[in-house]
């Protein structure tokens, strides 16, 4: 049975993932760190917002976040993420007994609408 205390420290944890920039920024920090910057660029974002979304995350505790000259580089927290193969999976965030696969390509089913289907020739 899980504990509500660690209930709790899950939902805030899943609460932070779930909203659609910081799941851009999950799959960018997936392939390694990146300072604000480089971030804000790939996600399309102004840094302010991107600052936001990662102070979020932070304080959500996915991130670490380390000075490199006037940059801040951040990264998942090793205790939280496991890399993958790269090819496939891009690695798996650990939250307490869930687990978050983040893959290296989007399953085209998921992206595509269906396509109606087409009655055979008569």
């Amino acid at each position: 049975m899980m504990e509500f205390a660690d209930a709790r420290r899950a939902a805030v944890v899943l609460a932070a993932l779930a909203e659609p920039t910081r799941l851009r920024i999950v799959f960018h920090l997936a392939r390694g760190p990146h300072h604000v910057s480089q971030l804000a660029e790939k996600v399309g974002t102004p840094m302010v917002n991107m600052s936001h979304h990662l102070g979020v995350m932070r304080t959500a505790g996915l991130l670490e976040d380390e000075k490199d000259g006037r940059k801040v580089v951040y990264r998942f927290r090793p205790d939280i993420f496991t890399a993958g193969d790269g090819t496939e999976t891009l690695g798996t965030l650990s939250i307490g007994p869930f687990r978050v696969v983040i893959r290296a390509v989007e399953d085209s089913a998921s992206n595509s609408k269906a396509k109606p289907k087409r009655k055979p020739a008569t």
